[in-house]
C-alpha cells in the first residue's frame, strides 16, 4: 500500500540521506517520520516556533515491516528493549539496574537489522520518562502498559533501509506557526503531569514491576 507519512524539521528535506542522522534515537539510525501531520507540527517548531512538515510517499507493500504496534512484537517490552539498547542512558540506570537491562536485552531485544521499516510509538524526551521509571520500578507494568496503548505517545514510521530511502518520494512542504510551538510545549506539560501521577499512584501498588519479572526469570 502507499502510505502518507511527515518529518518535522527546521528544514525542507527534499531527499533525506541513507545512514545519516543520530544512533542513539529510539530505533537507532533511520529518518523518523509520522502518520499524524499535527505531531510533525509540533516537532519541527519546538525549537525556534517556526520549521517546516515535510510531506513524503512511500509505497511499503513489499518492504520488510517490524510492526510494534501489532502482534507478534505489540508487547511493551519489545519496545522498551528497543529504547534502553539504543538511547544513551544514564550513567545510575546503567550502574544500578544492570540485571533489568540484561533481562530485557537477552529476552525482549530484537534485530532490527533485517527489516526496512520500523513502526512503533515515540518516546521523546518526555515520554522517555516512562520507560526509565518502568526500568528503576518505580512504575508498573500494567502501568506502562496503559501508557503504551493509550495513543498519546504517537506513532513512529521510521525508513532504516536503503531500499526503503530508495522508495521514499518527497510531495510537498508547509511551514509551521508559531502556536504549534505552544501545542508541543502543552503536550510536554501534559505528559509531566500524567508521569508524576502514576508515580504517585504506582507508590503502593502490589502489580508486578520489571525487579519481580527479573526475579522470576532468574
Amino acid at each position: 500500500m502507499e502510505r502518507t507519512i511527515y518529518h518535522g524539521s527546521e528544514n525542507i528535506i527534499k531527499k533525506p540521506e541513507f545512514l545519516r542522522g543520530n544512533l542513539h534515537n529510539d530505533y537507532g539510525l533511520g529518518f523518523y517520520c509520522c502518520s499524524n501531520k499535527e505531531l510533525a507540527r509540533e516537532w519541527a517548531a519546538r525549537k525556534n516556533g517556526f520549521g517546516f512538515v515535510n510531506q513524503y510517499k512511500i509505497r511499503d507493500d513489499r518492504l520488510r515491516i517490524l510492526d510494534l504496534t501489532k502482534p507478534p512484537f505489540d508487547n511493551v517490552l519489545y519496545w522498551v528493549a528497543l529504547l534502553m539498547h539504543n538511547r544513551e542512558l544514564s550513567s545510575s540506570l546503567e550502574e544500578n539496574f544492570p540485571r533489568e537491562l540484561k533481562y530485557l536485552e537477552d529476552k525482549f531485544l530484537i534485530d532490527t537489522s533485517n527489516y526496512d521499516i520500523i513502526i512503533g510509538y515515540r518516546a521523546d524526551d518526555s515520554y522517555f520518562h516512562f520507560p526509565e521509571a518502568f526500568v528503576r520500578s518505580e512504575i508498573t507494568l500494567t502501568s506502562l502498559n496503559a501508557i503504551f496503548k493509550a495513543g498519546d505517545l504517537g506513532k513512529q514510521y521510521v525508513i532504516v533501509s536503503k531500499r526503503a530511502f530508495d522508495l521514499l518520494r518527497f510531495v510537498d512542504y508547509e511551514e509551521t506557526k508559531p502556536s504549534n510551538k505552544e501545542d508541543y510545549y502543552k503536550r510536554k506539560s501534559d505528559a509531566d503531569k500524567v508521569f508524576t501521577d502514576l508515580l504517585n499512584n504506582d507508590r503502593y501498588s502490589k502489580e508486578k514491576r520489571l525487579r519481580d519479572l527479573v526475579i522470576d526469570y532468574e
